[in-house]
């Protein structure tokens, strides 16, 4: 396999009164290092994770981006020429390539913390590169099924490593969190104290137990509707295993903040790269190039639901055969060929954007989300509602109320405010009384009021569970809402307006760079419509 260099980043872990450090680092690469003690690149590891997740490193290529697009959340504007596999769903061996390479190289500094940091008394710092490799290693998979993970990441001893099967990476990735769980409860007194490093928790172990816990339970939910009997006999014994956990689960967002700042190569990478350039009062470029999608907006106005003001500003589109401009959201169609701006039909259209200073463009400062709080807490009801957690429809009511709270609590939060848990919130905490607004407006919406949503079909209320899930992670966390759709098709999103295009692909090809460095051992037959295995449900 081809690691590639990276962009690395050095956290800004201390900000003086002239400001703040640059965490853009050029000059050192963990992967060559000598001599690297886990503590100094930790936080590095942490925000490039961070980055491939959700940012504009790597030609602008991450997990979020891609996945906002076939999630059905991000139409392209008709201010670009681009985006041609976005519409046309016709991937390649070069689209998003990047993504494997760069996640690799990622996996190759958590490899160094985990082994450095067994060895020389790090043991909470080789934990935390163990649960995150699980993080990163799950991404992989989730895009292109079989990977290389055995004898993955042994560098000069291996460069053309065999792939595993995703099946048993999976069975993995719960032993390695497990493993994880307990090297943090066995770290002696002698071990070597996690602080600034850790731009994450701040070094707070019981909160990385807690988040490899809610990892648990994100893989085990994936996989939890395959059709192998030995699989579904794992998962509820481990679900068993899971709900019992001494630690529980994340109680706040889980978020990177290594001291984001409005200074060169100290933006939030994605308000850098879809907000705006250091000292610009001008948008970026890619700014004008995404628009919402009809039906994300048709779900928020739908459902009367206030997030939409705070997620897009309004554009307009003229009534045909006149001059007069009506404002409103306007969004493209997934695969639609003449997107706002360049349909004839539409008159003088202007499509919606993201809102300036809501909430995917919150300020340079605002943290990058690797998990939400309202994920987690909309897992749990799934888990419960289908009985692989105990507690059945009343926990189930309880955590999917929860979850859509966490969700407003989220888009409302102010840049520079500290992710909170909803036990906490009050009527002054900000979201709750836009919660509250949408809750009584909804009392008879079955979408909405848990107790009104359907128990017949296949899914049950599953259904809706998903449903407030994949609103609650738009753009933010896309990647999870893909996984979701593919693995329950929920919500029935429109997928094409092109012809000749009847369904979405299910993966990413494996990246030209792999197939020209390792053809001996990429997988032969796999295209884009190969499905992942937890993939079963259409």
């Amino acid at each position: 396999m081809k690691a590639l260099f990276k962009v690395l980043f050095a956290a800004a872990l201390t900000t003086a009164a002239t400001g703040c450090e640059s965490f853009l680092d050029i000059n050192e690469n963990p992967n060559q290092a000598t001599s690297v003690t886990p503590d100094a690149i930790l936080a590095s590891a942490l925000v490039t994770t961070a980055a491939n997740y959700t940012g504009g490193v790597n030609n602008g290529q991450n997990y979020n981006s891609y996945s906002s697009f076939v999630a059905g959340y991000w139409g392209k504007s008709g201010t670009v020429s681009g985006f041609a596999e976005e519409q046309n769903y016709n991937y390649n061996s070069n689209y998003y390539q990047n993504l494997f390479n760069a996640t690799y190289d990622n996996l190759n500094d958590y490899n160094i913390i985990q082994r450095e940091g067994s060895a020389k008394g790090y043991s909470n710092h080789a934990a935390i590169a163990r649960i995150m490799k699980v993080y990163n290693y799950l991404l992989l998979v989730d895009q292109y099924g079989d990977i290389p993970y055995t004898n993955a990441l042994k560098g000069i001893a291996n460069t053309s490593p065999s792939y595993d099967k995703a099946a048993d990476i999976y069975r993995d990735f719960i032993v390695q969190l497990k493993g994880a769980v307990t090297d943090i409860n066995g770290a002696g007194s002698d071990a070597r104290p996690v602080g600034v490093e850790d731009v994450v928790f701040n070094g707070n172990m019981t909160n990385w137990k807690r988040f490899a816990n809610s990892l648990q339970l994100r893989i085990l939910l994936r996989e939890s509707q395959t059709n192998d009997p030995a699989t579904i006999t794992m998962v509820r014994t481990e679900m068993a295993a899971l709900q019992g956990a001494a630690d529980g689960f994340i109680a706040t967002d889980v978020v990177v903040q290594p001291g984001y700042a409005g200074n060169s190569n100290q933006q939030n990478p994605f308000y850098n790269r879809y907000g705006f350039p250091v000292g610009s009062t001008r948008a970026t470029s890619e700014y004008s190039f995404i628009v919402p999608t009809n039906y994300i907006i048709a779900q928020y106005e739908s459902n009367k639901d206030p997030r939409i003001a705070q997620l897009y500003r309004r554009g307009q589109r003229n009534i045909v055969g006149t001059t007069t401009a009506t404002p409103g959201y306007v969004g493209s169609n997934l695969g639609e060929s003449q997107p706002p701006q360049f349909n004839p039909a539409d008159g003088a259209t202007v499509g919606s954007r993201f809102l300036q200073g809501g909430t995917f463009l919150r300020g340079s400062n605002a943290p990058t989300v690797l998990m939400l709080l309202a994920e987690q807490l909309f897992s749990k009801a799934e888990a419960e509602t289908r009985s692989l957690f105990v507690g059945g429809d009343a926990a189930a009511k309880t955590d999917f109320d929860n979850g859509i709270k966490a969700a407003f609590l989220f888009t409302y939060r102010a840049a520079n405010a500290a992710p909170s848990t909803v036990a906490a919130a009050t009527p002054a905490t900000a979201g709750v009384t836009q919660y509250d607004t949408f809750i009584a407006a909804n009392t008879a919406n079955p979408l909405v009021n848990y107790t009104l949503a359907p128990a017949a079909g296949a899914l049950g209320k599953q259904t809706v569970i998903i449903y407030q899930k994949y609103l609650a992670e738009n753009t933010v966390a896309s990647t999870e809402a893909w996984a979701d759709y593919r693995r329950t098709a929920q919500p029935k999103y429109t997928i094409s307006v092109r012809a000749g295009v009847t369904k979405l692909p299910t993966r990413l090809f494996y990246p030209q760079t792999e197939v020209a460095t390792n053809s001996a051992n990429v997988p032969k037959g796999v295209d884009q419509f190969t499905k992942i295995f937890w993939d079963v449900l259409d």
